[in-house]
């Protein structure tokens, strides 16, 4: 899932936080057992596992076999642009191609190649401020793919970034003006960085003001993006700036500064160059025919999406990392920011002293993405190879979208559904699945909008937007999960309406619902790995893991053959406006 923070906030975090035990010793012992969380495996998993010969039934042994592959640390958490994500990729698509399933990619093909390219600032970009030049790369950057020149325009503070939508600018203060935004969390970092940012009508720039606690952002954008370079999934030049230059700027820094504030005129010359990555960046896409001859041009979605973060600018203990959030970041990522209190630290040292009873320290680096979205994937892959295997194929043919660069903002599903490979009208439903490999008793699934944890169990799942636009979709979900007996309780909690979260804009399935198709987003939620070096595969929940993806595979399979798509009758979106729950 899109995260509204970045990998390297939590790996410096960690790193610089006193903890005894927290050593960098290497082991490469791979038959190491990990701990049990309780609630999460029957019994202890091994750090690596021998694949298995998988079948056309759905089972946990399957999903484990996929799973330890998809997320091995050979794949180097899967960035898109990376060899990592180029083998993740392939393994996909010589999986389908064994399965027969047809190639709905580029070319005949099971590959859709995304426009990406890497950018590198030109050192001669300049930044004047008020008559004093600033440094780039300590004082000021920019993000995106666009060049941007400014000249003699003066700055607007708009206000701080508190949620997933910007301060309101009006026209009058936008004329002419280069338009200011403090950013005080990672949500806002997470808005500045996706690149669907609408400069204020009248404005000619965008500013992002950084707190110094953060100056770690600027190095970040500096290092080398990625974006993506088509026309139809906008991006704009975002520049930020350090406390200092918001300094230069305003006279005072942004702890100080309030929402109208007029600061110095700017004149601006960032140039970016553009360059493809190392390797492409590329859905992967198959088709599964249907039986019927006359609902076979109608089809059922289903998608995950195959990329992580990459690795950590550097090694830091696993452990450390694993005791730390399990005590004080219940959330992973989405808790970025907290530090731990004396108290806290006791049971971290505790902990940490059991565990080195138990085995050695292991050094990691890599963000494996086991249950992001490595579970989603395989189980997408599993139900391939369970309706590909049937002897009776569902009336609808079956879309299987493996989606690229969805951590990076929802690129590859922005893509896929810009440029289609089938009419995309023709897409009756999209199924998404993505996190569903914990849901524990012991994981904190989120939020309830009013501030109340929400926590797993046996029978936990989460439902986003299965009835945002097609109240009948969401009611076959739920008809599905009686009949068929699997007995799931819905937790419809993260989906309410104007939910500080957002989570229903923050995976695939949005880019299928702004364009009219009813979706349905299948999580069990967040947990203390979210997004961190400890989501691997020795911690998923595979008969979990197995159920919710049977549940899905029949869900597909009674949209593929019921005599009508489910009906559109909620209000729909704007394809090209700004998602909000």
């Amino acid at each position: 899932m899109t995260n509204i923070s970045t990998r390297w906030l939590l790996a410096a975090a960690v790193a610089t936080a006193t903890m005894p035990g927290a050593v960098h010793a290497q082991t490469n012992d791979a038959t190491k057992k990990t701990p049990v969380d309780a609630g999460v495996n029957s019994s202890p998993l091994p750090l690596k596992h021998t694949p298995r010969p998988t079948t056309g039934a759905i089972t946990s042994q399957d999903l484990m076999t996929r799973l330890y592959i998809f997320a091995d640390d050979s794949l180097g958490g899967r960035d898109v642009g990376t060899e990592g994500h180029y083998k993740a990729t392939t393994y996909l698509a010589g999986e389908l191609k064994r399965l027969g399933l047809k190639p709905m990619g580029d070319s005949s093909t099971y590959f859709q190649t995304l426009p990406l390219k890497s950018k590198k600032v030109d050192r001669m970009s300049s930044f004047v401020a008020g008559g004093t030049s600033m440094v780039l790369g300590s004082d000021w950057g920019i993000g995106g793919a666009e060049n941007v020149t400014i000249t003699d325009a003066e700055t607007f503070y708009a206000g701080r970034i508190t949620g997933e939508e910007l301060p309101a600018v009006t026209p009058e203060q936008a004329k002419g003006r280069v338009i200011a935004y403090g950013i005080t969390n990672n949500a806002g970092f997470g808005l500045a960085m996706e690149g669907r940012i609408t400069r204020p009508e009248g404005s000619v720039g965008v500013l992002f003001l950084i707190p110094p606690q953060t100056r770690g952002v600027l190095r970040f954008i500096m290092s080398g993006g990625l974006s993506v370079t088509d026309a139809s999934v906008p991006t704009d030049g975002r520049l930020f700036v350090t406390d200092s230059t918001t300094m230069k700027i305003f006279n005072v820094g942004m702890a100080m500064l309030a929402p109208g504030a007029i600061g110095a005129k700017l004149n601006v010359k960032a140039v970016v160059d553009l360059q493809s990555p190392p390797f492409p960046a590329r859905n992967v896409v198959a088709m599964l025919p249907g039986s019927d001859p006359k609902l076979a041009k109608q089809y059922v979605a289903i998608g995950a999406h195959s990329d992580h973060v990459g690795t950590a600018p550097r090694a830091i203990d696993h452990d450390s990392v694993y005791v730390f959030n399990k005590i004080v970041r219940p959330a992973g990522a989405e808790n970025d920011g907290k530090m731990g209190n004396a108290e806290q630290f006791v049971q971290i040292n505790a902990e940490l002293a059991e565990l080195r009873k138990q085995r050695p320290a292991r050094s990691d680096s890599i963000f494996n993405g086991a249950d992001d979205d490595g579970s989603g994937s395989m189980s997408v892959l599993e139900i391939a190879e369970y309706l590909a295997t049937q002897k009776v194929k569902p009336k609808r043919s079956t879309l299987f979208v493996w989606h690229a660069g969805e951590e990076k903002g929802l690129w590859g599903s922005a893509y896929y559904t810009e440029y289609p490979t089938v009419p995309r009208d023709s897409i009756v439903a999209q199924l998404n699945m993505d996190m569903v490999g914990r849901g524990s008793a012991t994981d904190q699934t989120g939020m309830s909008a009013d501030g109340k944890e929400l926590r797993g169990g046996p029978d936990y799942l989460q439902l986003v937007g299965s009835r945002r636009l097609s109240t009948e979709l969401g009611d076959l979900v739920e008809q599905v999960n009686t009949t068929k007996k699997h007995n799931f309780k819905f937790d419809y909690a993260m989906d309410a309406n104007g939910h500080p979260m957002n989570i229903y804009c923050r995976s695939d399935h949005y880019e299928y619902a702004k364009w009219g198709v009813p979706v349905t987003f299948f999580t069990t939620g967040g947990h203390a790995a979210y997004h961190q070096l400890t989501d691997e595969p020795q911690y998923i929940d595979y008969p979990h893991m197995q159920r919710v993806t049977r549940l899905v595979a029949d869900i597909a399979t009674e949209l593929g053959n019921r005599a009508t798509r489910p009906q559109v009758n909620q209000p729909k979106l704007d394809p090209r406006g700004t998602c909000k729950q």
